[in-house]
């Protein structure tokens, strides 16, 4: 299989060595590098060859393209690569946030578009090196209902890589439950510089967790049902799987980067105001989050 990676950070990296054992892999990202093999460290060790480009055109005549930008990075990506997608591309995404997959839609169609979710912990180090700290759930599912056969397809790339997988009808509930889960995580763990699991050794940290989650569900029930178990016990679960893993939002701060707060912890916000459900503990997190981010960034919203 031809495949496209978009975004050569953590999660890009990843999939790019491990699906790049047995697929021709494209690694695109904005930067000139140089780089011809990504190496993963940690849960999964292994040297991969791939090819980098930054150029858009070179994603043409692909049987999947995989998006794993940040989410308030999708449509400006999409702009910038869709005319060079044949009608047979599907895009993937991989990404935090809500809204990903319908913005990828406006672009090439619902059919298209897979959605997914993983919760494998990835620590970026430099261009082309990652750690992969700690595995987690991966599920994928059609966001039209059309090329499920791909779906299916895509799932068995996945497992053919290591990386096992579920597919499932009920997607966009799976992404709420991982943005619910990201929100108690994520904000937590920038905000006091530490790793994944120390949320779980420490009672104030864990109770402010459960709080976010417990807020998250209220809303999220007004869109979706919810699969599998308590969003909250699936939290922890998840902490404690990626122990040692520094949270995407936390590698943003430390790096001084813009963080994903406006698209899961922001996004809770929103659409509790839209159901008229308070939200007083994700609101705090944005509110805590964008002043940190400002004290790097030197803008205020």
């Amino acid at each position: 299989m031809k495949i496209g990676i978009v975004g050569p950070g953590s999660l890009g990296t990843f999939l790019a060595g491990t699906i790049g054992k047995r697929n021709q892999i494209i690694l695109f990202g904005r930067k000139d590098l140089s780089l011809d093999e990504v190496e993963i460290r940690g849960k999964t060790k292994q040297k991969t060859d791939i090819k980098y480009t930054s150029n858009p055109s070179l994603l043409s005549d692909l049987d999947y393209v995989i998006i794993c930008t940040k989410s308030f990075q999708t449509d400006q990506v999409m702009k910038d690569i869709h005319e060079y997608l044949n009608e047979k591309t599907m895009v993937v995404s991989l990404q935090n946030g809500l809204k990903n997959e319908k913005i990828i839609s406006k672009f090439v169609g619902k059919d298209r578009v897979i959605g997914g979710i993983t919760e494998n912990g990835i620590t970026f180090e430099r261009y082309g090196k990652v750690i992969h700290a700690g595995k987690g759930e991966t599920i994928i599912g059609p966001y039209g209902e059309r090329f499920k056969s791909k779906v299916k397809k895509f799932s068995e790339i996945l497992n053919d890589a290591g990386i096992e997988n579920k597919v499932s009808d009920n997607i966009y509930g799976h992404i709420w439950k991982k943005v619910i889960i990201n929100a108690g995580i994520n904000p937590i763990t920038a905000l006091n510089s530490l790793k994944n699991g120390a949320i779980i050794e420490d009672r104030n940290l864990f109770s402010l967790m459960e709080y976010i989650c417990e807020e998250s569900v209220k809303v999220a029930k007004c869109e979706v049902v919810l699969p599998g178990d308590d969003p909250f016990k699936e939290a922890v679960k998840v902490a404690k799987n990626t122990s040692e893993n520094k949270s995407s939002m936390l590698q943003d701060v430390e790096n001084k980067r813009k963080t994903e707060i406006d698209c899961i912890n922001g996004a809770i916000v929103s659409v509790g105001n839209k159901h008229g459900v308070d939200t007083p503990y994700n609101r705090t997190m944005v509110y805590l989050i964008k002043s940190l981010e400002n004290s790097y960034l030197n803008y205020f919203d």
